[in-house]
């Protein structure tokens, strides 16, 4: 546990680094340093440098960053050298295997993560892989197939000398832990109540957070035990939680699971005794009345037999009674904690895949449309709710923050620079002219921005 602390507290304070997805525990806000405004294709940077294919965020260490891409089939890590954005090493997956994933998912989606020095990743269509700085490979280990209705999405995590890696999937979800030296598994802990969800997991002392469909739990590093959890959930969680003290903010959203559109729906035995028509135990199309009827079959048909069993049927039923809401808890609690430790909860504007960013004292929340929304962290009440008035865009890069100013870049590449406040006002705006799905890096004074052609650094001269 004091490894553990003694980590945490390193990353948090040291700006020299952004060594995970969203940055220090995933945070998003790296301090310490003043940061430039202007981020667009047309204004100065440091350096930039053409990039295969790919949607993983970058990650710094002191003298590298580390990405992950595509082309032709392939899979590949490679390393930059932080100074200049030279291309010093690409190392080419051993197996690539091609699986159901949703259009804008991508086979190079989940980002890296390092100890300080060697480089952990994790492809869907292969498993994990370790390289040192200099990239060589120290291990492997091959995972999957993988059953996710939109393709995986978590990225790894490591802490205390291990890597944890989320798998929620609609079969046979699990947390595994490896030992992050030798590649081989330390703990596995199966999540039968988990199907496909995306958000990567944070750290609260010797806790591993990890949300996921219908429940966001916690688990022990050492062992895997549960320690708590939190039901009411929505089904399909893709940002990532926010640690502050003993606080966590968290905000879920999926189609379908508005206050307006939940649907209390009958027990599986209840469908099979009235509508199971053949007597198969299971549910066609055909049997199911139209006002029962899934609108997405294939979602929910977990084994992909064409028909709904009980596990199939729950899902459904959990879908239709997911709830979104962005939230506050305390961290402090055991076993099931839903009524005991949720401070507040809101359900008004919320982010798809977007996690929430906690800066200065404001909670901030980034829609689809170019919707900005503050929040007072201690109680969810609603502060500013504003438009990005260049950006009515989608978003899929989490917001990121550090010098007093949040940095927002839509889907299309229009970027939004904030005074942060509660009361905020859009400082700048500019675009990159190209898509945007990495969330940017921030350290020592330069924020990296990984568009769909190139990775850009920029900082103040």
């Amino acid at each position: 546990m004091r490894l553990l602390l003694a980590l945490v507290v390193s990353y948090l304070g040291t700006a020299a680094e952004w060594p995970r997805f969203r940055g220090p525990n995933g945070a998003g806000v790296a301090e310490g340093a003043a940061l430039p405004v202007e981020l667009a294709a047309d204004k100065p940077f440091v350096w930039k440098t053409p990039l295969m294919m790919g949607k993983s965020s970058p990650i710094v260490t002191a003298t590298r960053i580390f990405l992950t891409g595509h082309e032709k089939g392939r899979l590949f890590t490679f390393a930059l050298d932080r100074k200049t954005g030279k291309i010093l090493w690409t190392k080419e997956a051993p197996g690539s295997r091609d699986e159901k994933r949703h259009t804008l998912n991508d086979p190079a989606a989940p980002s890296a993560v390092s100890d300080g020095s060697n480089v952990y990743v994790f492809f869907a269509g292969f498993g994990l892989l370790s390289y040192t700085a200099d990239g060589t490979e120290r291990w492997r280990k091959a995972m999957g197939p993988f059953s996710n209705f939109h393709g995986m999405g978590a990225s790894p995590v490591y802490a205390n000398g291990k890597l944890f890696m989320v798998c929620d999937q609609d079969q046979e979800a699990y947390l595994l832990a490896v030992d992050a030296t030798s590649g081989k598994t330390v703990w596995k802990v199966e999540r039968p109540e988990a199907v496909h969800s995306f958000s990567t997991p944070v750290l609260y002392k010797d806790q591993l957070i990890v949300p996921g469909s219908y429940q966001m739990e916690s688990y022990d590093l050492a062992t895997g035990k549960e320690i708590w959890k939190v039901r009411g959930m929505t089904y399909q969680v893709k940002s990532v939680p926010v640690v502050d003290g003993d606080r966590l903010y968290f905000n879920g959203w999926a189609p379908g699971a508005e206050p307006a559109e939940k649907l209390v729906m009958p027990d599986f035995p209840e469908m099979i005794a009235k509508y199971d028509k053949d007597a198969d135990g299971k549910l066609a199309k055909a049997e199911i009345p139209k006002e029962l009827l899934p609108g997405n079959w294939d979602m929910q048909d977990l084994d992909k037999d064409g028909l709904y069993n009980a596990k199939d049927w729950q899902c459904y039923q959990n879908r239709r009674s997911a709830n979104n809401f962005a939230m506050a808890m305390k961290l402090d609690g055991k076993g099931d904690v839903t009524s005991t430790h949720v401070l507040w909860r809101y359900q008004k504007s919320l982010p798809d895949v977007p996690g929430v960013l906690l800066y200065r004292g404001v909670l901030y929340l980034l829609r689809n449309g170019g919707i900005v929304q503050t929040l007072d962290p201690a109680t969810g009440e609603v502060k500013k709710q504003g438009r990005l008035p260049k950006a009515l865009d989608e978003y899929y890069a989490s917001p990121v923050a550090g010098d007093g100013k949040v940095y927002l870049i839509s889907r299309n590449g229009n970027v939004s620079v904030l005074d942060a406040a509660a009361d905020w006002t859009v400082k700048w705006s500019g675009a990159f002219e190209e898509e945007v799905f990495a969330t940017p890096a921030i350290a020592d004074g330069h924020i990296w921005v990984r568009t769909a052609t190139a990775l850009y650094d920029f900082s103040v001269r």
